[in-house]
């Protein structure tokens, strides 16, 4: 019996599996499709608590809530490597006000005219940048730990074989046959340049202050100040290390 199919299918699980536990980088985020960006930020959503309501494989936009409050995401298409413009902040803002939403939200990989920021900042719509997007994706994920380990299926007797994802031995299965690892840290974890002090990752200039794009939790009074100072906390650290540099 054949078991390389079987084995493939197995593999993609496994690194979609891990895959889960990964912030995307820049690169990766501009270079998938429209349907996986879109499902990338539902399930940022739901890990910050919202209710998606919409499928992000049959939608272009997702209707999400949280509690009593609705809200809806619209992305750019990530292969269309223009800045998004007002008319896509002007359908949106149409759109929250036809559904009686609260808010809408905008993701652009490739970031936006300058027309269309002025446009969103009069209007129930949030202009998300491909650096914000980031920052709200590695937020979503705080706490997660990254599985150190997967399965891969032998391709000769269908076996399974457990690997750790910073091994790159082969092992044997039960049968003695040689499994190599077909996932590695490297598969997941991209090196990330830096970007100069002045600058986000789309190269236009940074702003002053980096709010996430949503903080409605169901949070106390005090829960909320604690993580204000730690977040000020946080702020007045990264100045201070980046004036000794």
């Amino acid at each position: 019996m054949n078991f390389a199919a079987a084995a493939a299918d197995m593999h993609r699980q496994e690194l979609a599996r891990l895959s889960h536990y990964v912030t995307p980088t820049p690169e990766q985020l501009r270079a998938m499709t429209a349907a996986a960006l879109s499902a990338e930020i539902a399930g940022m959503w739901e890990r910050l608590g919202h209710e998606v309501i919409t499928n992000p494989d049959d939608a272009a936009e997702l209707v999400h809530r949280m509690g009593a409050r609705k809200f809806i995401t619209a992305c750019a298409n990530p292969s269309d490597a223009t800045p998004t413009r007002s008319a896509a902040i002007r359908h949106l803002r149409d759109r929250v006000v036809a559904a009686s939403a609260e808010r809408g939200f905008f993701f652009s990989v490739h970031g936006f005219t300058a027309e269309a920021l002025h446009y969103a900042e009069a209007a129930p719509v949030q202009s998300v940048d491909c650096a914000q997007l980031v920052r709200e994706l590695r937020r979503s994920r705080e706490g997660m730990k990254l599985p150190q380990t997967y399965k891969a299926m032998c391709r000769q007797c269908g076996d399974i074989v457990q690997h750790r994802i910073d091994r790159k031995e082969t092992l044997p299965c039960e049968n003695g046959h040689p499994v190599a690892p077909p996932i590695s840290r490297a598969d997941l974890i991209k090196p990330t340049p830096k970007p100069a002090p002045s600058q986000t990752v789309t190269g236009q200039p940074a702003p002053a202050s980096s709010p996430a794009i949503i903080r409605y939790r169901n949070m106390s009074a005090k829960a909320q100040r604690r993580r204000a100072i730690k977040a000020h906390n946080r702020r007045a650290w990264a100045g201070a290390a980046h004036r000794q540099n």
